[in-house]
């Protein structure tokens, strides 16, 4: 019988405590070998990045049965899904994990309006594409969903004139911190749009990033209801004010209220929760960091 050393008696509960492995990237082991540290420390899960498309699909397969760990998800980016949709749904077959997400989209695709439609059925086809294979897809939210429409303040038509992106970067910064004392709804951001035009495409919430935009985590919760399976629980800290700019940190030591996220998610349909430190001292340690925070 194979070993398992994951957690078993919190199973069937909502949701379930699994760890992105982007968080260990700089430990001095295996993938296989990091997939059993944390499975020792009690993660029901993991969600993969970086050394998983290289990694043998077979080995990891081994050790996640040896385990009992489960495969929650992968982030692949975009080009690289669409580059061949059939590898990926390959290796994700041999390793039993139906979930895949993109990591991470440029400011680019939420400018105007049209840019944001553009995605949404660019990504609506892909999601489709993917469900062909019993893979689902997600976008993983972060802060440039958040940044205001050019489009709504008439800056639609010079951003589509070639010029470095981080000219409307610092357009869209100038006016978000115009508007950062007005009431701010979820309506009139590129995110909202997103989803609204989406059916297929799920989202994973990165609670830090989405409170770096200026936004409530638990409002964004409500607005996607049913169409957030996962949830990063990141944190993150301002380091300059203009143009903004943050950097990661434990969850729990930055900008975000932790307790009030964790609660509201727990309230939610969410399946799991996913510890991530993007940048961690000592990825050793982030590990038994990330239980004691989901434990809270």
């Amino acid at each position: 019988m194979a070993q398992v050393t994951a957690r078993s008696s919190v199973s069937g509960s909502r949701p379930r405590a699994a760890i992105q492995l982007h968080t260990l990237r700089d430990m001095d082991a295996p993938l296989s070998e990091r997939i059993r540290r944390v499975a020792d420390a009690g993660f029901e899960g993991v969600e993969f990045a970086g050394t998983f498309l290289e990694t043998n699909p077979h080995a990891v397969r081994e050790t996640l049965d040896d385990t009992g760990v489960t495969p929650v998800a992968a982030h692949v980016d975009l080009a690289r899904i669409e580059a061949d949709v059939e590898a990926l749904a390959d290796r994700m077959r041999h390793v039993g994990c139906r979930h895949v997400i993109i990591p991470h989209l440029s400011g680019g695709h939420f400018r105007s309006k049209a840019d944001v439609d553009a995605l949404a059925l660019r990504l609506e086809k892909l999601a489709g594409r993917l469900d062909n294979y019993g893979i689902q897809l997600s976008y993983h939210v972060s802060r440039e969903p958040f940044l205001p429409l050019l489009d709504r303040y008439g800056l639609a038509t010079p951003a589509r004139l070639p010029s470095p992106g981080i000219v409307w970067r610092l357009a869209a910064e100038t006016i978000d911190l115009t508007i950062r004392g007005s009431s701010r709804t979820l309506d009139v951001t590129a995110f909202d749009r997103l989803v609204s035009r989406t059916d297929e495409l799920t989202f994973e919430v990165d609670v830090g990033w989405v409170a770096a935009g200026g936004y409530d985590p638990v409002a964004v919760f409500e607005r996607l209801g049913d169409r957030m399976p996962l949830i990063h629980v990141a944190d993150v800290r301002r380091v300059k004010r203009f143009p903004p700019a943050y950097r990661s940190v434990p969850p729990g030591t930055g900008i975000l209220d932790l307790d009030r996220v964790l609660d509201a998610a727990r309230r939610s349909d969410v399946g799991w929760l996913v510890y991530e430190d993007d940048d961690p001292e000592d990825p050793a340690a982030a590990i038994d960091h990330g239980r004691s925070v989901l434990d809270r």
